[in-house]
């Protein structure tokens, strides 16, 4: 096809077939996204300067919904974690006490 042939509608067809922009291999092959041990540093402050610039860009700015995902996993483990630490410092704190409180009565 020369450049001074006029664009037919099976041209369009064949270039919306093989059309893709680079941002779409980008998302599909996951090229920008961190490990999710660098996401998970980041998200914990230990990413600096232009990596966490970048962090910071690729999460909030292009809201990669890959990433979006990790983070929402962190959330979800922080928190469950987060609960069992404090029942099993609920625990220790009631068997500690009634250690106390026997002990106490012993002694009276």
């Amino acid at each position: 096809m020369s450049d001074d042939a006029p664009v037919t509608d099976q041209d369009r067809d064949r270039v919306e077939v093989y059309a893709m922009t680079v941002g779409e291999v980008w998302r599909e092959a996951r090229v920008s996204c961190p490990h999710r041990d660098l996401l998970r540093a980041w998200r914990e402050g230990g990413i600096k300067g232009g990596a966490a610039e970048y962090l910071d860009f690729h999460v909030s700015q292009a809201q990669c919904p890959y990433c979006q995902a990790n983070l929402d996993d962190f959330d979800r483990d922080d928190a469950a974690a987060t609960s069992q630490d404090l029942e099993g410092l609920r625990d220790r704190l009631l068997s500690s006490t009634m250690s106390i409180l026997r002990e106490k009565q012993k002694d009276d």
